[in-house]
């Protein structure tokens, strides 16, 4: 039997509450909470894209599925 799969368990693994690793445009990895995927991405003509939020930062943003990485901690 397959597994249904919720709506933020995309076909990257990452599922709401996941720690992970955000890369920004100048190759630095910053840790953030995976809150699911950007259901809107392709209205817009965009790749794939989820929601993250920085705990640390205080703030969440929509960042390409490419530029997240598992963090183990």
């Amino acid at each position: 039997m397959a597994r249904v799969g919720l709506m933020s368990d995309g076909p990257h693994g990452f599922k709401e509450g996941d720690k992970v690793w955000v890369e920004d445009g100048d190759g630095k990895h910053h840790p953030g909470i995976f809150v699911g995927d950007n259901e809107s991405a392709g209205w817009f003509g965009g790749g794939p894209s989820a929601y993250v939020v920085h705990p640390e930062a205080h703030k969440a943003e929509v960042v390409s599925t490419f530029r997240i990485t598992p963090r183990d901690e």
